[in-house]
């Protein structure tokens, strides 16, 4: 069974509102991750979730890659429960790292 179906469906209806990419495999193995790009040229941010288990899930909010060679990291770790609150806190923090130059 793949890990991530405890919270396919709330990420899925997430990515569906917000037109955002969802990458589900990487290196042959279930994976869930996708990018948000910035305002700058070459401003990419990349917001991940590691598998959920025993009810506990990780969301992390990162830099890939930006203009001013910032480099930007957060982790939520919590219930299942709290996937959806870890998303919205997770993409509110890129919105401001991606204005932090406007």
């Amino acid at each position: 069974m793949d890990p991530y179906s405890i919270i396919d469906a709330q990420l899925d209806r997430r990515a569906a509102e917000n037109g955002w990419a969802v990458v589900r495999e990487w290196a042959e193995a279930p994976a869930r991750f996708f990018y948000i790009g910035g305002r700058a040229p070459f401003d990419c941010f990349q917001i991940s979730v590691e598998p959920p288990a025993d009810d506990a899930v990780v969301v992390t909010a990162r830099s890939v890659d930006t203009n001013d060679d910032q480099e930007f990291e957060q982790t939520w770790r919590g219930e299942v429960a709290e996937f959806d609150s870890f998303l919205t806190s997770a993409v509110a923090l890129v919105e401001t790292w991606k204005s932090r130059a406007s």
